[in-house]
């Protein structure tokens, strides 16, 4: 297969900054361009598999991630997340190699059969770990949870711009800088600097959250950042995306302040008042959305001629081709529900799952399917079964308990923002996760925050139960001037 020129040189300035920012110690720059990153996906590269840039930066940083490896052990999120690992790790064994997953379509290469797919995706579980301890480690300092939320909104900002230069040009920015993955004119809908619609509405619904949660402390100018990346967002088409605004609006309506609710109020009011304007001023534009999200929601179109299913053949029916093939699988086969069927190996039995209609007919068998779910829940049970996705819960009530308690025990100090900030920053995560993964590392984000709070609160109990026993000594302890008894 031909290499495209492109790639290379991408690939050299994804290798190439990250070396010499941590050649020169400047980590705080390094961490800035993981966070803009994981939503500029032009460096991201697919000459051997697909690599995003964040997680190049992981498997450079993974000698010291290593030998640092230890120390962050002794917390309870982190034990559950290397539990999993090695679970993840024996499966991938079985399936991989013992009893691999047979390929369907006879014709896979061998970084998508099931062997090769074991290896890059534990590679790609190592990288994340390595790069939420290298997060982890930067969050040690003052500030630093708001400079990753400028980084990010820079990020979401920049490919929201591009998005909407191609909707008042046509000029699709992402095809002529990576020369991978279809023009944008063929399907006619917006992707930015990402390499799909989808993904450029995850970036832009990420972008809308951290700037309500931020504001004025992220940026003086936030409510126009705020605006780009709204109109952005409603330019996918993107059924998913509308998803993950509505859950980060319900979110914010169960967890936040009344401040933070009535900020969501305004921006879905805001919303609902741009797509009135499209309505009176872009009518076949709006009909093309309503289409293209009919296409993806409702099954009559998917599913021409095919007799209703059962319940869950119902929903899986409603989801995206890679979420409904592993689902139908599951169903199917619920013994690989409890125990997973391997690290991302779940494409290769789902390829005989792949349902009727539409999608059959273009996910041939001679083609299969090569992606994951994307919803989070459902690539934890993909993965690692019952086990793995209880181990994922553990992970995020841990963190979510050490962020509730940061969050309240510093009361009116100066820290109280900041981990405010991180804990409504960290829900937004852990909800976007469940509701849409994103192909770049960007959970390695919020198991970082979660991991450092952990930390955290470990050493703030610590220092009170010693201050509690100091004094409860000097209160009982024998004093020695008093005088003793004959």
């Amino acid at each position: 297969m031909e290499i495209d020129f492109r790639q290379v040189v991408l690939l050299a300035v994804a290798l190439a900054v990250p070396i010499a920012l941590l050649w020169t110690k400047r980590e705080r720059l390094l961490l800035g361009w993981v966070c803009a990153t994981m939503f500029v996906q032009i460096f991201d590269t697919a000459i051997v598999t697909n690599l995003p840039a964040g997680r190049i930066v992981g498997l450079i940083y993974m000698p010291m991630a290593v030998a640092q490896a230890r120390g962050w052990m002794k917390l309870k999120p982190v034990r559950a997340w290397m539990f999993n690992l090695v679970y993840l790790l024996i499966l991938g064994l079985l399936f991989g190699w013992l009893w691999p997953w047979p390929d369907l379509t006879m014709a896979r290469p061998f970084t998508l059969t099931a062997e090769g797919r074991s290896i890059i995706y534990s590679a790609r579980l190592l990288s994340d770990i390595s790069l939420a301890i290298f997060i982890a480690n930067q969050l040690r300092q003052p500030s630093v949870i708001y400079y990753i939320g400028r980084a990010m909104v820079i990020g979401a900002t920049l490919t929201a711009l591009a998005g909407l230069i191609y909707l008042a040009t046509k000029l699709d920015l992402y095809y002529p800088l990576t020369g991978i993955g279809e023009q944008a004119s063929l399907i006619d809908r917006a992707r930015g600097l990402s390499i799909e619609p989808r993904a450029l509405g995850l970036s832009c619904a990420y972008g809308v959250m951290i700037l309500l949660l931020g504001r004025e402390r992220l940026f003086s100018f936030w409510p126009l950042l705020l605006l780009i990346n709204l109109i952005a967002l409603l330019t996918t088409y993107s059924a998913s995306s509308f998803v993950l605004l509505f859950a980060g609006a319900v979110t914010a309506w169960l967890f936040f302040s009344n401040r933070e609710r009535g900020m969501v109020i305004a921006t879905l009011a805001l919303a609902m008042l741009i797509t009135a304007g499209a309505v009176v001023y872009l009518p076949q534009r709006v009909q093309y959305a309503i289409d293209t999200l009919q296409l993806r929601l409702d099954p009559d179109y998917k599913l021409s001629g095919i007799p209703p299913g059962s319940f869950g053949q119902e929903i899986a029916y409603r989801l995206d081709v890679f979420d409904a093939s592993a689902l139908l699988f599951l169903l199917d086969q619920p013994l690989y529900a409890l125990i997973g069927t391997g690290p991302g190996l779940v494409s290769l039995p789902a390829s005989y799952y792949v349902p009727p209609g539409l999608y059959s007919f273009i996910w041939t068998a001679e083609i299969g399917i090569n992606s994951l779910p994307f919803h989070g829940l459902l690539l934890e049970v993909s993965n690692g079964g019952l086990l793995g996705l209880m181990l994922w819960f553990v992970q995020i009530f841990s963190c979510w308990g050490a962020l509730r308690y940061l969050h309240i025990r510093f009361g009116s100090s100066g820290a109280k923002a900041e981990w405010t900030f991180a804990y409504a920053f960290f829900i937004i995560g852990a909800v976007f996760y469940t509701v849409q993964v994103s192909s770049s590392p960007v959970w390695s984000i919020f198991l970082a925050i979660g991991w450092m709070a952990t930390k955290t609160a470990a050493e703030k109990l610590n220092e009170e139960r010693v201050a509690q026993a100091k004094e409860y000594f000097m209160r009982t302890a024998w004093n020695p001037r008093v005088a003793r008894p004959e």
